[in-house]
């Protein structure tokens, strides 16, 4: 193999995985979680609030409690003090369980 050879080879490899590495970067979600959107519950909660204000709503699954928070460009909703634990190993990075 020549040089020429392998500095074609080389490229061909380099264009390869740019183009997977873009493509796998622009599949994942902000913030590389896949998480469901607040319930309108959670929203309606901290609606007239400022973050890290106190706030309640009633879920199917009973009263929820906690505090107003939101990441960056989404609206604040209550974020619940104590969720659940499948909602609570869905929420921590790296994590696969879902709720």
């Amino acid at each position: 193999m020549t040089i020429r050879h392998f500095a074609r080879a080389h490229l061909g490899l380099t264009t390869l995985a740019t183009a997977l590495l873009s493509a796998c970067a622009c599949a994942q979600p902000a913030g590389g979680h896949d998480r469901p959107p607040p319930p309108p519950e959670a929203l309606a909660a901290c609606k007239a609030a400022a973050a890290g204000a106190a706030c309640n709503f009633n879920s199917p699954h009973g009263a929820v409690s906690g505090s107003c928070w939101a990441p960056e460009g989404k609206p604040l909703a209550c974020k619940p003090t104590n969720p659940p634990p499948a909602a609570a190993a869905a929420a921590r990075p790296g994590s696969s369980a879902k709720p």
